[in-house]
């Protein structure tokens, strides 16, 4: 079987030819380490124990705050684009979809407390997080159950918050402009709050507005974070926190543009052109609240408490023009226009011990849990008045220049439901022999939803296991093997073209990977999978919903994920830092169907930087290459192969300042960052750049 179709780019690589160095038939998962800080931290997104990646016997991907500001990764969504394995759709101006290993992202992790994306691929902005605020992105492939509850065998994405943990007044002031009159200012302040440094504070605040490649497109966005920490006793620690973003978009598009002709043909627009009418806006906020408690027991274990409460929120006017069929002479298509407000809150509550104990003469590591979340989403919109589509008399023609239709004055619920659930988890860590560790884990929990969305909805089950299973050996003191095993099970709330609710998702996932350092300039690591999954919900074509127009799901039985993950780090010269990763999975049902097919099968991400230690040590110059196979949707549209290029050089001007120049896609490649089934299609962003000033105190 041929691994990998391998691009002119891809060719070019300087690691490429380490490959040739193992049997890729028997190289497995992958560890995947970013940024200057990231090799120390521990991880906890897997397993719930706090493991270094290569302790964790999953693929471990940590992007820390210095590659994300390097990068100008502003939004979660950007950060995942870097990441290796990890696939996006961009549905509009607000909505992201993510995929991994064949399946959907489906849930998050702030501090390792698991939310959900929303039942709408983010309506409310919550694919749009802000990164500042975050130390650190952890992304952890593969089944996750342990940490995040019922969901897919996707991955699993942990953001780590900021904490005042500086006794000194420390911080940075960043202003920056960039192409479409993109401007911005961001703060970052810590400092001891009391003589004795024992109550500390940080503040983080942003503020960043500008216009679009896309006509009629501007936003502003608005970012305060504040975090207080109490070292009550030498061995306990109490945090407070709050978070608020805010993010007003005039010009918003609600989905994309015609992918394709009435006669079956591509269309070809110019990437400037919107979707969107003149008075369309889409307005999201997210506000988060948090407290955690952490005590150190004079054994050595350690009490971590945690209570958040979040809260994403939008009010939206928007209009679809991708309503009937185009003509090529710019006829064919009708307006439907939406006018909502809606609301999601999440109360969690988790409560975990960990430590060492004793047993047959050997120390080993325990983590006992439990949690509680209760999310609600609420959403109600102004129907038309009267009901009726709007009508294009020429597409090529209209600039979003047309009347706001009327609505009715009363409000109509959407959807208004609830969302409960409660589990108990443990892992231990065992410590075999020298050479060996073993990892047990269960959750046991109990899921329910209950309310209205487009109907009643009463679905869950109680007293749901997700097992975990690892194994890892170290055959060398450079080199470690391992295997892991989880169960998938995950209600869905995708319905027929009867109107029923899909049965469950359920399956197993397996892995089986090596993790080495081969010397102290290169680290390599690699992963089999395999993933067996019924019940996937698949678009069934030419149906809708009843009483909707959203197109219906069949249930896909006997669906099989299996593919191989690599990555290399690297430190070829002084100075210089390549991380390359690789992956390539298939992905069918039991009739050797593809499914999820506007998901690329094959990747190659690679981030390099090189300071010019022995010539100009004040600059810095990085490349980002993202390469990724073709996709489709439908017969009629595709996607094919393509790389998109970004570049950096950042200068040290002094100690404390520091100026640096992003540029994005420097080759200008045209391509679809999102298509679907009903042949739309949005384009992704062309050349553009930006310069940054930073000054540290």
């Amino acid at each position: 079987m041929k691994l990998f179709a391998y691009s002119p780019i891809m060719l070019s690589l300087p690691f490429i030819p380490m490959l040739s160095q193992a049997n890729p038939q028997e190289s497995v998962e992958t560890l995947t380490v970013v940024g200057s800080q990231a090799a120390a931290q521990k991880v906890s997104s897997s397993t719930g124990l706090a493991l270094a990646p290569e302790e964790t016997p999953q693929s471990v991907t940590v992007l820390d705050a210095n590659f994300l500001e390097e990068r100008d990764l502003s939004s979660v969504d950007d950060v995942l684009d870097h990441v290796i394995g990890i696939s996006s759709l961009k549905t509009d101006d607000v909505r992201n979809q993510f995929q991994s290993r064949g399946f959907a992202i489906t849930s998050y992790q702030v501090d390792g407390m698991p939310y959900s994306w929303g039942d709408t691929a983010g309506f409310s902005g919550q694919t749009q997080i802000d990164t500042s605020i975050y130390e650190r992105v952890e992304v952890v492939r593969g089944s996750t159950g342990l940490t995040t509850g019922v969901g897919n065998p996707s991955a699993s994405i942990n953001l780590v918050r900021k904490h005042a943990d500086s006794t000194t007044l420390t911080g940075n002031v960043q202003v920056s402009a960039g192409s479409w009159d993109q401007r911005g200012v961001t703060a970052d302040v810590s400092n001891a709050l009391n003589d004795d440094g024992s109550l500390r504070g940080r503040v983080v605040a942003k503020y960043a507005e500008g216009d679009s490649f896309v006509d009629r497109y501007s936003s502003n966005r608005k970012v305060i974070y504040t975090v207080v920490e109490k070292d009550l006793t030498a061995s306990s620690l109490v945090r407070l926190g709050a978070s608020y973003q805010a993010d007003d978009r005039d010009g918003a598009a609600w989905g994309g543009l015609p992918g394709v002709y009435s006669d079956g043909s591509a269309t070809n627009f110019s990437r400037s052109t919107s979707a969107a009418a003149d008075w369309n806006y889409w307005n999201t906020e997210h506000l988060s609240l948090f407290a955690d408690y952490e005590y150190e027991f004079s054994n050595g274990w350690q009490l971590k408490s945690s209570y958040n409460h979040t809260q994403y929120s939008q009010r939206a006017k928007l209009t679809n023009i991708n309503i009937g069929s185009l003509a090529k002479d710019g006829s064919g298509l009708s307006t439907w226009s939406y006018n909502n407000e809606g609301e999601s809150t999440q109360d969690s509550f988790n409560v975990n011990v960990s430590g060492d104990y004793t047993l047959l003469g050997r120390q080993h590591e325990l983590m006992l849990g439990v949690s509680y979340n209760h999310l609600k989403d609420f959403n109600q919109y102004y129907a038309l008045n009267p009901i009726a589509y709007g009508s294009i008399d020429n597409f090529f023609t209209w600039n979003g220049n047309s009347a706001e239709p009327q609505w009715q004055e009363s409000k109509t619920t959407e959807y208004d439901f609830t969302t409960k659930q409660l589990a108990f988890y443990t892992a231990t860590r065992l410590s075999l022999t020298d050479n060996t560790k073993a990892i047990l884990g269960a959750r046991i929990a109990n899921w329910q939803r209950r309310g209205y969305n487009y109907g009643d909805q009463n679905y869950g089950d109680n007293g749901i296991i997700t097992p975990y299973a690892g194994l890892l050996y170290d055959f060398t003191e450079q080199s470690r093997v391992y295997v892991s095993y989880a169960t998938i099970y995950e209600p869905q709330n995708e319905q027929d073209r009867n109107g029923d609710f899909l049965d469950p998702l359920e399956g197993e996932t397996y892995e089986i990977g090596v993790k080495s350092n081969l010397n102290s300039q290169v680290t390599v690591s690699g992963a089999l999978f395999r993933i067996e999954q019924d019940n996937l919900a698949q678009d069934d074509t030419g149906y809708t919903i009843p009483n909707t127009t959203n197109t219906a799901q069949k249930a896909v039985k006997g669906t099989v994920s299996k593919g191989i993950e690599i990555q290399i780090a690297a430190k070829p010269v002084d100075g210089m830092d390549i991380n390359l990763g690789l992956t390539q999975f298939t992905a069918e049902d039991s009739d050797g169907a593809d499914v999820n097919t506007n998901y690329a099968r094959k990747q190659v991400k690679l981030s390099s930087n090189y300071q010019l230690v022995n010539w100009l040590p004040e600059l810095t110059i990085g490349a980002d290459v993202r390469w990724q196979s073709e996709i489709h949707a439908t017969d009629d549209i595709s996607q094919p192969a393509y790389s998109i290029v970004d570049l950096m050089a950042s200068y040290q001007i002094n100690k404390d300042l520091k100026m640096r120049v992003n540029m994005e896609n420097v080759f200008d490649k045209s391509y679809y960052s999102y298509l679907n089934s009903s042949n739309t299609v949005r384009y992704g962003a062309p050349f553009n750049a930006k310069v940054s000033l930073n000054y540290s105190f």
